[in-house]
């Protein structure tokens, strides 16, 4: 009797055990599944993604001296080269076209600069008395007090330094701005020189580079789809930038107007300089107010006449903004806020003010670049600012259709 209940519950034990090694080989099954070549293939990019972000960036930062005029002289070139086609449709040579378009921008960089230097080196020699008068307008007595308290302390000092038993004070100076600005000359000489010359060889070689770019493909229809993208990129790059570039200089000569009127010292030095600065989002606006509003407290002694200066600057910056700009660009080439200020943050830290600069066209390169390969093209609306009013018209329609 006992064996044949040990016969009858061996086979159960059997498929109870069979049960469970199936369930057990299932879970192992699905659990592989989770942890197949798939998965593993996409840790493995995303790894090398951030390899070659982390080592991108490296190069970016360790080889800015090289790299920042490389980037601004190409992005020059794609500003000229409207003017430099337009020459060569009266039968001008490229080179002949490409050497007095960048004779002009010289010439006009020089008369600007030399225009602008004497009036900003005025302005810098006369902002710490600037800065004095102005803590004594907003402490008033209590500053003058204090001032008189540090010549009492000065004075005292002044008759117990020839005590031979007193200890004389070592003061280490480092180097003055003069100094520094000297010693950065030969560099900043050099980087010209780099722009000037890289810019004209860009302009031109005008279709050199793109063929032997278009020697890269691999059979007829390649080299033809190389042509077209390699073009449109151009013309849109090129659009953008003179578009740009016109908007910003158009928001200086408001500025300089506004300026001259609210009868502000120098007008064409804070219009120039608004032009430079606005082409940083965000913070080029933020750095223009900060300076308009110091220059309105230290010129005027009325504080509403002052914060004129500054309130007129962010009139003319929200209409440039909202108003001037996105009609005239358009939506297709318009970036999205978040990636503008990114964009804006990184290439500041990575290239300092140049960076700042340059970081709305660099990414602009990027999005009109990803958008002309089919490859790239989801980056490029990743990049892009799409507006809600499709989907506001969306559910109208919806909401008339269904009544």
């Amino acid at each position: 009797m006992l064996r044949r209940r040990r016969q009858i519950y061996r086979p159960m034990r059997q498929t109870t055990s069979g049960c469970f090694d199936m369930k057990t080989k299932k879970k192992s099954e699905i659990t592989g599944a989770a942890e197949g070549p798939f998965f593993r293939q996409f840790d493995a990019s995303l790894a090398t993604l951030g390899l070659f972000a982390l080592a991108t960036g490296a190069v970016l930062y360790f080889a800015a001296n090289l790299l920042i005029p490389i980037a601004f002289a190409g992005l020059i070139s794609l500003l000229l080269s409207p003017a430099v086609r337009y020459l060569t449709r009266w039968h001008i040579p490229t080179a002949l076209a490409s050497l007095l378009v960048i004779a002009m921008l010289v010439v006009t960089a020089a008369a600007a600069l030399t225009n602008l230097a004497e009036p900003a080196n005025q302005w810098l020699s006369e902002a710490p008395t600037s800065v004095r008068e102005l803590q004594r307008k907003a402490f008033g007595p209590k500053e003058q007090l204090a001032n008189i308290q540090e010549l009492a302390d000065e004075v005292e000092e002044l008759t117990t330094s020839d005590s031979p038993d007193r200890p004389q004070p070592v003061v280490v100076t480092g180097p003055s701005v003069l100094e520094t600005f000297v010693g950065g000359v030969p560099v900043l000489v050099a980087n010209i020189g780099i722009v000037i010359f890289l810019t004209y060889f860009l302009l031109a070689s005008g279709d050199q580079l793109l063929r032997r770019i278009t020697q890269c493909g691999r059979n007829w229809s390649e080299q033809r789809r190389i042509v077209s993208i390699s073009r449109q990129l151009q013309s849109d790059l090129s659009r953008y930038l003179v578009t740009v570039t016109l908007i910003n200089m158009t928001l200086g000569l408001a500025v300089a107007v506004a300026m001259h009127l609210l009868e502000v010292p120098n007008p064409l030095m804070w219009g120039a300089m608004t032009a430079l600065l606005n082409f940083a989002p965000y913070l080029g606006a933020l750095a223009s107010a900060a300076v308009l509003t110091f220059v309105g407290l230290t010129t005027f002694d009325s504080l509403a006449d002052a914060l004129m200066v500054p309130g007129v600057f962010l009139v003319l910056t929200i209409l440039e903004g909202q108003l001037l700009t996105p009609s005239i660009v358009g939506r297709r080439m318009s970036l999205s806020p978040i990636f503008v200020f990114l964009s804006v943050v990184v290439w500041g830290w990575l290239w300092g003010v140049v960076g700042a600069l340059m970081a709305v066209p660099i990414v602009t390169t990027l999005k009109v670049f990803c958008d002309h390969v089919p490859a790239l093209e989801p980056v490029g609306r990743f990049l892009r600012h799409e507006r809600s009013e499709p989907a506001v018209r969306v559910s109208r329609t919806a909401s008339h259709s269904s009544a």
